[in-house]
């Protein structure tokens, strides 16, 4: 039975804290504070958590803060956080649809993870793509399930032409997160996200905290001809962001992604997790598709 919640505000960031750590089920790498954190504090705008009580016992909460340059609510941690939405405790999803209800401010949310029919209901914003890795043995495993034949060998015939170049992957040396932000920008010029305010300065502290970060470099000829940004969180590999040399004839695209899956399956991950839009490759290497949803009142 749905009961009617007391909805109080909180703007303290110590409470924020407490209370997102006693309610994040810390599914997704995007429930862990530390990482929100690094994306929120050179910003620091207002929090506005909406915490839902039944008499004593706290419930729910809705994580957002005040995007003071855009004049709108928006998710904890700004717009590249992903897998969104109101922490409830088990029984009351009924109630999820208060919180909403409970904004009178201009609200826009983004990548908000159907997990109730009240969200499901919500616009679709864009897909996530992940690689469920039950059952797959290795990335030429997951090639052999996925593809067909002719589409199968012109992707091994990719990944093969670089491995016929003898790259050495160097693993966690810090030095090469310079170098990954240099060559996405140099790849997608102004449509680079490195090009946001902060964002370089985020993931530099992303490397400085207790996760088990994968910044694999990948040298050709004693070059650094790519480096690529990964995080292994709760048995699932997320696949954040790449930098690639393309200014040159060495083309190292599909043999990163091989590499990905691959150090997804000796990790012992059950999904990697490549993130939001297609990005030109995505639906092409057969990823699953999932939905993440929007909501936006003015």
């Amino acid at each position: 039975m749905k009961k009617l919640l007391n909805i109080k505000l909180i703007n303290n960031i110590e409470e924020a804290k407490n209370v997102w750590n006693k309610l994040t089920p810390n599914k997704f790498l995007c429930d862990n504070w530390d990482y929100r954190y690094c994306f929120y504090k050179y910003f620091n705008y207002p929090l506005y958590f909406y915490v839902g009580f039944d008499k004593e016992e706290i419930v729910g909460l809705f994580p957002l803060q005040f995007n003071e340059d855009e004049k709108y609510l928006e998710f904890f941690g700004g717009g590249f956080m992903r897998d969104n939405r109101v922490f409830i405790k088990p029984g009351y999803e009924n109630n999820i649809n208060q919180f909403y209800s409970a904004i009178t401010q201009p609200i826009k949310l983004k990548s908000i993870v159907g997990e109730d029919q009240f969200t499901k209901s919500f616009d679709i914003y864009k897909y996530k793509y992940v690689v469920e890795l039950s059952g797959i043995s290795s990335a030429d495993d997951y090639l052999n399930k996925n593809f067909k034949a002719r589409s199968r060998k012109k992707l091994q015939k990719k990944v093969e032409m670089s491995e016929c170049l003898n790259p050495v992957i160097v693993e966690n040396n810090y030095e090469d997160l310079d170098l990954m932000f240099e060559l996405n920008k140099k790849a997608f010029g102004e449509k680079s996200s490195f090009n946001k305010p902060y964002r370089t300065e985020a993931f530099n502290d992303l490397f400085k905290l207790n996760f088990d970060i994968h910044l694999l470099s990948y040298v050709i000829n004693e070059k650094k001809e790519a480096v690529s940004f990964s995080i292994k969180y709760n048995n699932v590999y997320n696949y954040i962001n790449t930098g690639s040399n393309k200014n040159n004839e060495i083309n190292l695209g599909s043999y990163i992604i091989y590499k990905q899956i691959e150090r997804a399956i000796k990790f012992k991950a059950k999904y990697l997790d490549a993130g939001m839009g297609d990005l030109g490759w995505k639906e092409i290497w057969h990823l699953e598709k999932k939905p993440q949803y929007s909501f936006e009142k003015k």
